[in-house]
């Protein structure tokens, strides 16, 4: 009971705001981080039964189990050495990014959404036990949606100080993928609404502006060589092409229009560091 307390209390701290502690410079990090390799300071025995225990507790909640990710490990590791140098429990440290950012820095992967569970005990089942009785932490194990997890488990003395790093990955669809996939529910829409079928003019300067905008990070466009003629421009940036915003149903469904075109790109971005597709949508 005292332990179960202890990491309740551990876990609020955790949403507390960070102590100004100064963070090491790269240089400093990339030692502190040798240094802690050279000790052998990854638990990962610890990581394999957090692991266990956590799909275990999946299966019962009729979850899919998690499959791990190199890269997602090698940033929870560096978390849990921040944490165990520090002695603090923690989501972000000053100078540290924040959790997408982290994420998208050391993984390949797509990811829809991710979420973070920090904990520190005197083991690996002391630890499952106490994320497993706070709801949030809860929530992030058993989360349907996530499929991918990288766990990270830094011993300081007896105390292990635990990091969980969740994700919700997909696939990127390969080229032009995601315009025939937004050309077929533009089409479904017009269906839907009883209106005739639209013509597609094709053309590479749509995904050109896509591309455009995911490099300026923007859906903004201040002059476009799509806008002549047009009826009119749609921007939007989306993680399922298949699927668009509600407000765009009604332009769609517009009796006036007789062609559009689409051009989309995925790109990564300092607003979206794990991806997200460029939508440009013109109608005519």
């Amino acid at each position: 009971m005292f332990f179960l307390l202890s990491s309740l209390l551990a876990m609020v701290l955790v949403a507390a705001a960070p102590a100004k502690i100064p963070a090491p410079k790269p240089a400093q990090a990339r030692l502190m981080m040798a240094a802690w390799e050279e000790q052998t300071a990854y638990d990962a025995q610890s990581e394999k039964e957090l692991l266990e225990l956590a799909n275990h507790a999946r299966a019962q909640a009729g979850a899919n189990p998690f499959r791990t990710d190199e890269g997602l490990i090698r940033a929870a590791r560096e978390h849990a050495v921040a944490m165990a140098e520090r002695r603090e429990l923690s989501h972000q440290f000053p100078g540290e990014p924040e959790l997408a950012k982290r994420l998208a820095a050391k993984s390949s992967l797509y990811l829809v959404e991710e979420a973070e569970n920090v904990a520190s005990a005197q083991s690996a089942e002391r630890a499952h036990n106490g994320l497993m009785h706070s709801v949030h932490h809860r929530e992030n194990l058993l989360h349907p949606s996530y499929n991918v997890v990288g766990i990270g488990v830094v011993r300081r003395g007896d105390t292990l100080y635990v990091v969980q790093d969740f994700g919700d990955s997909y696939e990127k669809l390969p080229a032009n993928e995601s315009d025939t996939q937004i050309s077929e529910s533009i089409e479904r829409v017009r269906a839907q609404s009883k209106q005739l079928k639209l013509e597609r003019r094709e053309t590479s300067a749509a995904d050109r502006e896509a591309c455009s905008m995911g490099t300026a990070d923007s859906i903004k466009v201040s002059q476009s060589p799509l806008a002549s003629q047009a009826k009119r421009i749609i921007r939007y940036t989306t993680l399922q092409p298949a699927t668009f915003p509600d407000a765009l149903a009604k332009v769609i469904a517009d009796n006036t229009l007789k062609a559009y075109t689409v051009g989309s790109c995925f790109s990564r971005s300092k607003s979206y560091p794990n991806g997200i597709y460029w939508v440009v949508l013109v109608f005519y």
